[in-house]
């Protein structure tokens, strides 16, 4: 097993995890009556879970080879691929745009909390550097390893299609002899 093929799997366990995590505080998110945000939460890591359940299965199908895909796998690894590399783009854009207004995103959230809160939140501000720090970087890391998946999604689905159309050519040599 190549590196690049151990790195897909590793990414797709790690994608389909967290996003499946995700997922999971969203509908309990809806349940507790924030329907709105959380069915645009939804939406959006839903197409990156997709994409990973389809990522799993064609692994399976690339170390298996008597295990085959269903005939919408390949044009939903393709779909699902290009929608989670967008998902990835703004979840870096969004690392980098919290990095930019670090200081208009502290406003704003003080600008929700009450004046205690706000009090509390100027003797926490070395905490508070932190925790948007580390957001950051999940951020980041986060939306990083869902492009590369996809990418790697990619090129080992025409890997598989390479592979099954040359088994199709054999098939084909073998019944004109």
């Amino acid at each position: 097993m190549s590196f690049r093929f151990k790195l897909f799997k590793g990414l797709t366990g790690t994608t389909l995890f967290i996003t499946g995590f995700f997922l999971l505080m969203n509908f309990t998110s809806m349940l507790m009556g924030a329907f709105g945000q959380g069915l645009i939460s939804i939406f959006m890591f839903g197409g990156v879970f997709i994409h990973s359940i389809l990522s799993a299965y064609l692994q399976r199908s690339l170390q298996e080879p008597g295990f085959t895909l269903k005939e919408n796998t390949p044009g939903g690894i393709r779909i699902m691929g290009g929608y989670s590399i967008l998902i990835g783009t703004f979840l870096i854009i969004g690392a980098v745009a919290i990095s930019v207004y670090k200081d208009l995103y502290v406003k704003e959230l003080s600008a929700q909390m009450s004046d205690e809160q706000i009090r509390q939140l100027e003797s926490m501000k070395g905490l508070m550097d932190k925790v948007i720090t580390g957001m950051q970087i999940f951020l980041f890391l986060y939306g990083a390893a869902i492009i590369t998946n996809a990418l790697l999604s990619l090129s080992f689905l025409k890997q598989w299609k390479k592979r099954e159309e040359d088994k199709n050519i054999d098939i084909d040599l073998d019944l004109d002899a």
